[in-house]
């Protein structure tokens, strides 16, 4: 026997999912059958799981809150599904661990990850994890993508607060760390997140188009010499261009 509830809170996640834009309630209820009322009694509902989430407007649209729980079914995203040997492949050649992070408002989500060996410290990321972009390489190489009333828009809205004492704290450094990630081609976190981690990160997307995704190397910062910086960052390029490449050719 169905359940009704279940089968209109579904028909909903499923239109907003073959959406590349938030959408109104008008629309998602017309779309649904559904009255006004019951769709938002329902999106609602979806909000308050974290499964969704109301933009200014009024505009729903979905968060990557359903890769936490269908991690096993990663492979089936045409992005991941290309990016996944070569970052295989990155972290195999380097000695390092890999992340891949999807951006969701005003945070990255990380989506996948190839785990190396680090001595004695555990990082703290793992699939489905949520951290602020500010204050992450990846999340910054999604931003450098970004105009500045974007970023700004974005810091504002972040919950600010120094994890670490190099935590980037104000939006003057942060749009200044940016610059000098577009000239160097590539972010930086350096124990802003994590004490004792230093991150690399690119974006994954085509010129002059804002970011989705980014990736990263990461290691001890003790690791990271400034030699060693510059060999992941030609790694880490020579990646991005392969993934791109495929990407451009589906």
């Amino acid at each position: 026997m169905s359940v009704q509830s279940v089968e209109r809170t579904f028909a909903i996640i499923e239109f907003l999912c073959a959406k590349s834009k938030p959408q109104q309630l008008a629309v998602i209820s017309k779309a649904c059958g559904l009255a006004p009322a019951t769709t938002h009694r329902l999106l609602e509902t979806i909000c308050g799981m974290g499964y969704a989430k109301c933009e200014i407007g009024g505009f729903y649209s979905l968060t990557p809150k359903l890769f936490s729980i269908t991690s096993n079914i990663l492979t089936e995203n045409t992005l991941i599904a290309i990016a996944k040997p070569h970052l295989e492949e990155l972290s195999s050649l380097v000695n390092e661990s890999v992340h891949l992070v999807l951006r969701d408002g005003c945070d990255v989500v990380y989506v996948y990850k190839v785990v190396k060996a680090i001595g004695s410290i555990q990082m703290a990321s793992h699939i489905g994890m949520r951290v602020p972009m500010y204050r992450t390489a990846v999340g910054k190489a999604i931003l450098s993508t970004m105009p500045e009333q974007e970023v700004r828009h974005i810091f504002r809205e972040s919950n600010i607060r120094p994890v670490t004492e190099k935590t980037i704290t104000t939006i003057d450094e942060l749009l200044r760390r940016l610059e000098i990630a577009r000239g160097l081609g590539y972010s930086m976190d350096n124990e802003e997140n994590e004490i004792g981690i230093t991150c690399i990160a690119m974006p994954l997307s085509k010129p002059k188009e804002t970011a989705r995704y980014a990736f990263s190397i990461s290691s001890l910062t003790s690791r990271m010499s400034p030699e060693r910086v510059d060999q992941l960052a030609e790694e880490i390029k020579r990646t991005q261009a392969h993934i791109l490449s495929e990407l451009v050719s589906i």
